[in-house]
């Protein structure tokens, strides 16, 4: 058998429903199937999967670990392309993805990142037309499509403004870091920061789009909507207006949480930058901590309170307009009362005022199209 160019990694923990509609997106690819090879990272069984894995030829990997990043890394371990990408389990290719992708790659010797749009369907595989306005697709802001950016050249941009270059590409490309299933990436970009999966529970788009902006060389950006990216009961959604009780509240503080070491790592570790939007959000995360934990948690442990710290970085935020000016108020009210969110009687009284403000904000949002918490 001969080199595969593509490596694709699916993963898949714990949700038997949709990988079978994922697999066979890939069985349809135009991609002729000596250019692309499939590694399934999975911690179950299933008939229906097991058969399209084996009739394909498709390697499987067993993974049983919490962290996305982990089952990553251990597809990435397996593969033998020269270009990574990924699909999860509840998303699908439309079936001239990997062809567009392999185009790309070929045709620009320095490239080192790709993302296309994003359809939307729900969990029954309809088309929704109208998306909720907390889920907007990727797409090219200026420049029309595609679009080719040299983050080598971008650095000096960025210097001179005093601005990170994950902030430009941001401006440039809206959502360039979402949706793994919609990412393709330079294998040797990837490698190096290899390591850092281990400790990334959550976010590998993000990753992803910071490890190839580490790299430097060209990124391309399509308007093409080359992926089905599924929202359905499984999704989670940082909103206030869907599910309550405190179940959902402290699956809401979960994420938060995953959130904030995720943004961590990227944000300091990755991209070493003094000020980008990823340490900007990990602080507004820290701050939605403060009144998402419950009372039963007891006392909050002193890395995650608010401190004056985080009011100065808010600030920053703002300036380079990383967040609104209601997300750095956000931070510095909540750091001022930090001394009674200490304490689980303070984030219950505190924690139900500032929730019902949000959900009068978040409806309000809703109805205009506008932006709350960032820019």
């Amino acid at each position: 058998m001969g080199q595969p160019y593509i490596s694709v990694i699916v993963t898949a923990y714990n949700r038997r429903r949709y990988l079978p509609f994922a697999l066979r997106s890939l069985e349809a690819q135009t991609l002729p199937r000596d250019k692309f090879e499939v590694i399934v990272v999975k911690n179950f069984d299933d008939k229906e999967s097991d058969d399209i894995i084996s009739r394909s030829g498709w390697k499987e990997v067993y993974n049983d670990d919490l962290y996305q990043g982990r089952m990553v890394l251990a597809g990435l371990e397996e593969s033998r392309g020269e270009v990574i990408t990924f699909l999860d389990d509840d998303d699908m290719y439309v079936n001239d993805r990997l062809e567009e992708v392999y185009k790309a790659f070929t045709s620009f010797k320095r490239l080192v990142y790709f993302q296309n749009s994003q359809t939307i369907i729900d969990g029954n595989g309809n088309v929704l037309e109208r998306p909720s306005p907390f889920l907007p697709i990727s797409k090219n802001l200026v420049g029309g499509s595609p679009i080719v950016i040299d983050v080598d050249r971008l650095r000096g941009l960025a210097k001179r403004y005093n601005v990170s270059v994950a902030d430009l590409v941001l401006k440039v490309r809206a959502r360039a870091d979402f949706n793994s299933s919609s990412l393709a990436v330079r294998r040797s970009a990837l490698e190096v920061s290899a390591h850092l999966l281990r400790e990334l529970p959550i976010s590998v788009d993000s990753f992803t789009f910071a490890s190839s902006l580490k790299a430097g060389g060209l990124m391309y950006f399509t308007d093409k909507k080359l992926t089905l990216y599924r929202v359905h009961g499984g999704n989670w959604s940082p909103n206030f207006t869907s599910e309550e009780g405190n179940e959902a509240y402290l699956k809401r503080a979960k994420a938060f949480l995953q959130i904030m070491f995720a943004y961590r790592l990227i944000g300091h570790r990755l991209l070493n930058d003094d000020i980008n939007v990823y340490l900007c959000v990990e602080r507004l995360n820290k701050g939605w901590l403060q009144i998402l934990l419950q009372p039963e948690l007891g006392t909050l442990p002193p890395e995650l309170r608010l401190s004056l710290s985080d009011i100065k970085l808010a600030l920053r935020c703002y300036k380079v307009e990383d967040i609104s000016l209601a997300g750095a108020a956000f931070v510095m009210g909540l750091t001022f009362l930090s001394p009674l969110l200490t304490s689980p009687r303070g984030r219950l009284v505190i924690g139900k005022i500032v929730r019902d403000v949000v959900e009068a904000l978040i409806t309000k949002r809703a109805l205009r199209g506008g932006e709350v918490w960032s820019n």
